[in-house]
């Protein structure tokens, strides 16, 4: 009858607007499908690669929870950086440092008990030698101590859409409940560089000095390849081998994210390869 098949048309209908809902919704739960292939030889367990734009142009287990070893220290110093726009710190301000903080644990650059360095020297310290001992020289001097700063990088995570990451520690020591993806460590730099491009003055440069301190870059990559404008190395026993790196080639610029390479050697490598 007539209304037998209008009933039916009815129903077809709403099956087709369900799965139009589905798709969609597919598409917004699953954005990583690759634009480009990523290469087999690839040892990395989590992979992100962004354009310029903050675009994806390639992953593998994207959204994986890992533990993301001193990559969090691009955090750390995301909210040094806006201690410093908002005028709370100067890079001239110095601190003197305590017992606790040249002998505090992790990879160090090697401040001594009784040193005064300044705010500057502390941020060369953190991203180019990976050192604890500078982070907590900052934390000292902002927050107070580990436990509030550590509650500004969760709230600071939220606020930059950091959805899969929480934090227990500011330096990225492996702890239970700490941990990130390579998606939110793709979308953590490519804020870090777009909203503080600053740092880049520090992460590009191979080596530096400030005030009489020599600062070496653990990023092997940087000066070696002009268009590595460097980020961040990690390394711990949990975490494995990791790099975030950015490099700019004329007009072009990408992020690349690699978590838990084969090796040191590999993580380097591998990030060449995928520039080429």
């Amino acid at each position: 009858s007539q209304s037998h098949w209008k009933g039916r048309r009815m129903w077809l209908a709403g099956l087709a607007i369900l799965a139009c809902l589905a798709v969609a919704g597919l598409a917004v739960l699953q954005p990583w499908r690759s634009r480009i292939p990523l290469p087999e030889s690839l040892t990395a367990t989590s992979v992100v690669i962004l354009n310029g734009e903050g675009d994806m142009m390639a992953e593998r287990e994207a959204d994986a929870p890992r533990s993301p070893s001193s990559l969090t220290k691009m955090l750390s110093i995301y909210l040094i950086l806006d201690e410093l726009d908002r005028g709370e710190l100067s890079l001239s301000d110095t601190f003197t440092v305590p017992p606790e903080i040249a002998n505090t644990r992790g990879s160090k650059y090697g401040l001594r008990t009784g040193q005064t360095v300044t705010v500057e020297q502390l941020l060369a310290g953190t991203i180019l030698n990976s050192g604890c001992d500078c982070v907590h020289a900052l934390i000292r001097m902002t927050a107070g101590d580990e436990a509030t700063f550590v509650e500004w990088m969760n709230e600071k995570a939220k606020e930059l859409g950091l959805k899969n990451s929480h934090f227990v520690n500011a330096t990225g020591l492996d702890a239970a409940d700490h941990y990130m993806t390579a998606w939110d460590l793709a979308t953590l730099a490519y804020r870090l560089v777009r909203d503080h491009p600053e740092y880049l003055r520090y992460s590009s440069q191979a080596e530096m000095e400030i005030d009489g301190l020599t600062f070496r870059n653990l990023n092997r990559l940087v000066g070696a390849d002009p268009r590595v404008l460097g980020l961040k190395t990690g390394t711990t026993l949990i975490g494995g081998n990791n790099l975030v790196t950015y490099a700019e080639d004329g007009a072009d610029a990408c992020f690349i994210i690699l978590l838990d390479s084969a090796s040191e050697t590999r993580r380097f490598a591998e990030t060449e390869e995928l520039l080429d």
